[in-house]
């Protein structure tokens, strides 16, 4: 999938929309000629949730504005991070005979029945995002999105860092049983794993918002105090709400300004200022909008008769201070 090689830098993807040509135009990573003419193509799209956060928004606008300039059709349903409507939706999309299906897994246990359901229909799919459950690997076609676990293994080495090898550290998760959610937390406990004087005193879920991480982190600092070395959450929303109530306990005097170090995945506008006001250790990175292309693309490359492989991820590299004004301010 040569498209795949770019996706690093899919912050500029808009601009690339914008500027596109024809929507018939030779792509190449098409077969030429095209079995299947763009414009017959329905892909149906089972959402996360656009309204869970910034990344979430970006990626469904990048959807959106891609497949139009493309030229497909689509039909696009709002699970509302219910895994039940997920599921739903999915045997909806079946009964309206959609191409190709791109599902972005609420629950990557809950998801695999509709998914069952897809392949009896033959209607191929493309898991995005996140990783639906082991037990499904028979019934879609191919994973597009970040390898999370390597994500995290990223930000507990920045973690390793910040503190110098040693302290106490809290982790605010995303959303419970979200496979996204279990491979970040993974990814991080697995290098902490290895340096036994860095302790973890506690995990509480965040469900990826940042109000909601701000009262985790509150809550925190109440039962723990100055005893914290380090915050480690899931995505940066989380993070920056997780630094608003680091922030209050600094002016009220109960924490010592750049006591607690911050690192986490999926690198957010509000975090990339942080880090270059040296408030914020370091992030990851991870486009939306290469997230989506990328998806969009393996989902027209299988009704198109190419072969995609079973998982495809792309780079993500590690942001802190030394290296941030490499790598553009992200638009979400």
């Amino acid at each position: 999938m040569k498209p795949l090689k770019t996706l690093a830098t899919g912050f500029a993807l808009s601009a690339m929309l914008v500027g596109a040509a024809s929507a018939q135009d030779k792509q190449d990573w098409l077969p030429s000629p095209l079995p299947k003419p763009l414009g017959e193509i329905t892909i149906g799209f089972a959402n996360l949730g656009s309204g869970v956060n910034g990344y979430v928004a970006t990626y469904l606008d990048t959807f959106n504005a891609y497949t139009k300039q493309l030229g497909v059709k689509t039909i696009v349903l709002d699970a509302q991070i219910d895994p039940v409507k997920q599921s739903d939706q999915v045997q909806d999309l079946i009964a309206q005979q959609a191409d190709v299906m791109i599902v972005w897994p609420v629950n990557g246990k809950a998801i695999v029945p509709a998914l069952r359901k897809a392949k009896e229909a033959g209607i191929p799919v493309v898991v995005t995002n996140s990783q639906a459950d082991p037990s499904a690997a028979d019934y879609f076609n191919t994973f597009s999105g970040p390898d999370d676990v390597k994500q995290a293994n990223a930000a507990g080495e920045m973690m390793v860092e910040a503190i110098g090898g040693k302290g106490n550290v809290v982790i605010i998760d995303g959303l419970p049983g979200y496979s996204v959610t279990q491979e970040r937390e993974k990814g991080f406990l697995d290098v902490i794993k290895q340096h036994p004087v860095i302790k973890v005193l506690d995990v509480q879920p965040g469900d990826w918002s940042r109000e909601k991480a701000q009262s985790v982190m509150e809550a925190y600092l109440v039962k723990y105090g100055d005893k914290i070395d380090g915050v480690y959450s899931a995505n940066s929303d989380m993070g920056v709400g997780a630094l608003a109530a680091v922030k209050a306990a600094i002016a009220e005097g109960k924490i010592k300004p750049g006591k607690i170090k911050f690192t986490d995945c999926t690198l957010f506008a509000t975090a990339y200022d942080e880090i270059k006001a040296g408030n914020y250790y370091g992030s990851v990175l991870q486009s939306p909008s290469a997230d989506a292309q990328a998806a969009i693309q393996a989902a027209i490359q299988i009704v198109e008769g190419k072969q995609v492989p079973k998982q495809v991820f792309f780079a993500s590299p590690s942001i802190t201070q030394k290296n941030i004004d490499q790598y553009p301010r992200p638009t979400f």
